[in-house]
């Protein structure tokens, strides 16, 4: 299955492949037609009946140059047609893997180490332009070489070429079930070196660097990658012994059949000197490319691994296409639509059960609730990230999701402003910037918008990343837009601050806010209450405000206290935690910003 998926890869450059097999051709009887003149020199020039002969001397000295000249110009054009081959292959093999990856499901890239696929990306496609580029060229050419040698020396002497022949099937044998172990040692070294590639991303990383800090892991780091390195190293050395098998078999059989052939030559009659030496030299072009085949074969089997680990890739269906769009008012549809992550042995682990929600066009909507209670997969939802298991999702216009993970890439500020807004001006930039409270701290800095924002957007903080991933946001001018927590890192009087120019700014299109701290957020249209994947409650903020036992007013009243708004009686008992037996008695110092207890602290 692989070889026929490998040969595919060539079909649409079939008459390259052909010219090339051509040029091969002419190269191989080039090269096999000099050992014949070798045996007009020794039996007609040299030791002919009448002795030495220097005009025919000349004569085939000229020949063997023109021959020799030929060869070598044959043989540059070929390497320069394959070569350019082999680049447009793995440049459409790289590419056509790249974007598959881009279209793959997200919980495919929640599951998959980055190493992982930068490994399968980079590493097993350089090893497969590696083989493309040098290993099948060099194959055909040393078939084609083999098949002529092997035609030359039958017409020389067919006893002496049957018994050279009878010979080859014992280096074949070998060299058949050494490829076999090396390929499964290849592959293993392959997710060795994808399992190192995935440490140092992880481990290299500024957090990562940063956590191994503060817990002071730096030495249980270097000792993981160590080990690992180490078991890479091992299975290398037990590649590098099933290839030179091999090689030495190959090695041994060819010093020794030249002297088979001399024993062969003395039991036969009628073997002219000139026929013995031209022979042995033919013998020599015979081996030496069934040796490259053998050496070739076993880097096959390397490559064949990644071929099969890129081919695995591409085989994993994409994933779901955007949500249902139209004109583009903004209007927001879900109709009873649930969503499942897949559990342990597959079981079906429901995020999201039966939700439904209609949000007129240019409306404001607050979704809150617990931790887990399924916000955030319900924004992927509504921004065509997620394809809802059951149900319907349904929007009027293009959406843009402003995420938790305020991700900047390396480049300045305004490269990353523009990734929503490619022809956005610098009078836009400023706009959004100063819309999310940015635009002075950005100014503060030497360069200004041309500020390079670092790895990951080191230069600033958290909070600085969001309010510049929400400006990025905001140049797209989405008819809806989503954020899921995206102004978690702000502190709440920021936060309220922001979230109140981003809604004048939107005003008469439809914004959607996802977060777990909503104090003074009480200008939104619709507010939309989940727990356990459901939506529990749905209203104006002063009529679920209203509804004392819900969970919206209790989860305000909670936030209340945590702000110092509010008494400790106000909270709902299913929040409060008597704990030991001791006698205790003070003030909340702090809550979970979710209106779950995290830490209660008391003055006695």
């Amino acid at each position: 299955m692989t070889t026929r998926r490998i040969i595919r890869l060539f079909m649409p450059y079939r008459r390259a492949v052909l010219l090339v097999v051509l040029l091969v051709a002419i190269f191989s009887a080039l090269n096999a037609a000099i050992p014949l003149l070798t045996q007009v020199v020794f039996d007609r020039a040299l030791f002919g009946k009448d002795g030495p002969r220097p005009d025919l001397l000349a004569l085939i000295a000229g020949l063997a140059a023109v021959t020799a000249a030929g060869a070598a110009g044959v043989d540059l054009a070929q390497a320069w047609i394959s070569g350019r081959m082999a680049q447009r292959v793995i440049h459409s093999l790289r590419t056509r893997l790249f974007g598959h990856l881009q279209r793959m499901p997200l919980g495919f890239f929640a599951a998959a180490r980055s190493g992982e696929i930068q490994s399968r990306l980079a590493n097993d496609t350089n090893q497969i332009e590696d083989a493309i580029k040098d290993t099948l060229p060099s194959l055909l050419g040393s078939l084609l070489a083999f098949l002529f040698a092997l035609g030359a020396m039958f017409s020389l002497s067919w006893p002496l070429a049957s018994v050279t022949l009878c010979l080859a099937p014992a280096i074949l044998w070998v060299s058949a079930r050494s490829g076999r172990a090396l390929k499964i040692l290849s592959a293993a070294g392959q997710r060795a070196r994808a399992e190192i590639a995935s440490i140092a991303a992880e481990r290299l990383s500024l957090g990562g660097i940063t956590l191994a800090r503060v817990h002071g892991r730096d030495g249980h780091e270097a000792a993981v990658f160590g080990a690992e390195s180490e078991r890479l190293a091992r299975l290398g050395v037990r590649a590098g012994l099933a290839a030179q098998s091999v090689l030495s078999a190959g090695h041994i059989f060819f010093v020794l059949t030249p002297y088979i052939v001399f024993v062969a030559a003395g039991l036969m009659d009628g073997i002219t000197p000139g026929t013995l030496i031209a022979f042995v030299v033919l013998q020599s072009r015979l081996y030496q490319p069934l040796w490259q085949i053998l050496h070739i074969s076993t880097e096959f089997r390397t490559a064949q691994a990644a071929f099969e680990r890129v081919f695995e890739y591409l085989d994993l269906p994409p994933g779901p296409p955007p949500a249902v769009r139209g004109g583009g008012a903004g209007e927001v549809r879900v109709a009873r639509a649930s969503y499942a992550y897949a559990g342990p042995e597959d079981e079906a682990r429901w995020a999201l059960r039966e939700v439904t929600l209609d949000l007129p066009a240019a409306s404001t909507t607050l979704i809150v609730g617990p931790n887990g209670s399924g916000k955030t997969t319900l924004g992927y939802l509504l921004a065509g990230l997620y394809e809802p298991a059951e149900g319907t999702v349904r929007i009027d216009g293009r959406v843009c999701l402003a995420p938790q993970e305020a991700l900047l890439f390396q480049g300045s500020i305004a490269d990353n402003l523009r990734y929503a807004a490619p022809d956005a001006g610098l009078d836009d930039l400023v706009a959004a910037c100063a819309t999310t409270r940015m635009h002075d701290r950005i100014m503060a800095l030497p360069d200004g918008y041309d500020s390079v924002v670092g790895e990951r957007g080191a230069l600033f903080s958290g909070g600085e990343r969001q309010r510049i991933a929400l400006a990025r946001a905001l140049l797209s001018d989405a008819p809806v837009l989503v954020l899921d927590e995206a102004t978690s890192a702000l502190d709440p009087l920021t936060e309220r601050e922001v979230i109140h120019a981003v809604l004048r700014r939107r005003s008469g299109m439809t914004t959607v806010m996802i977060t777990h701290r909503f104090g003074g957020l009480d200008t939104f249209d619709t507010v939309v209450v989940l727990d356990g994947g459901r939506v529990v409650e749905s209203g104006a903020h002063p009529e679920l405000l209203g509804n004392r036992h819900g969970l919206y007013a209790r989860m305000v009243r909670a936030q209340a206290v945590q702000r110092g708004e509010g008494a400790v009686e106000d909270l709902p008992s299913s929040l409060v935690s008597t704990g030991s037996a001791c006698s205790c008695s003070g003030s909340v110092r702090q809550l979970s910003m979710d209106g779950q207890m995290s830490r209660i602290n008391y003055e006695t």
